[in-house]
């Protein structure tokens, strides 16, 4: 951002200014949304708007990361707030709660995953994969204890890239002929069965 807000009315002001870019993504989708939109939607001048961004691009960087940064606590907290469920029950919920995220704000997820390819060096990104990345590693050290630190973030990293990955293709494209529950149901199997090679299978009541 060129500046940041630091009194209640300038917040006040950038936070219309996120909401109306949002809601003009959702309305003309991401290549067609433009300054003026933003201007006209969220009440704020197209000079005030200059004042804390330098232009439409950083507006939407700003909105993703605060996006992914929302995301990010919520499956947080998902996976504490799941110390009774076993790592059977654990992952599907996990996968269908980011489903249902993506899916969420009347298609914006959808919109901006369809353009994904030009945020994956974004700040937003490495916002999301970072939590996501945490929220792993603490679920799958709940239940392989015994794996060193090294093991532990490896298949964590391998994990949550890749169902992301996939999960956000699914989405964004409506050509697969796989059903949501079809997939959830095959991606769930594909990381238990990661998880397990090379290891006992943890006992399903197991909570360390």
């Amino acid at each position: 951002m060129r500046k940041k807000p630091q009194q209640q009315r300038a917040m006040i002001i950038v936070n219309n200014i996120l909401e109306a870019t949002q809601l003009c993504i959702v309305e003309y989708g991401l290549l067609q949304v433009t300054t003026p939109k933003i201007a006209e939607k969220s009440g704020v001048s197209v000079g005030s708007i200059y004042q804390y961004f330098e232009n439409k691009e950083e507006i939407i960087q700003e909105l993703l990361r605060r996006k992914s940064e929302n995301l990010g606590l919520a499956l947080k907290q998902i996976a504490i707030s799941q110390e009774s469920f076993n790592i059977q029950e654990i992952i599907p919920v996990s996968i269908q709660f980011g489903f249902d995220m993506m899916k969420a704000d009347d298609g914006f997820f959808i919109e901006i995953l369809k353009h994904w390819h030009g945020y994956n060096n974004s700040e937003a990104a490495q916002v999301l994969e970072q939590h996501f990345f945490e929220a792993g590693m603490y679920v799958f050290n709940r239940f392989y204890s015994d794996w060193n630190f090294e093991t532990l973030k490896h298949k964590s990293f391998v994990i949550i890239n890749s169902t992301l990955f996939t999960m956000m293709q699914y989405v964004s494209n409506n050509n697969f002929l796989i059903s949501e529950q079809q997939l959830k149901s095959e991606l769930s199997s594909m990381i238990l069965g990661y998880l397990e090679q090379g290891t006992a299978i943890p006992n399903k009541n197991k909570l360390n």
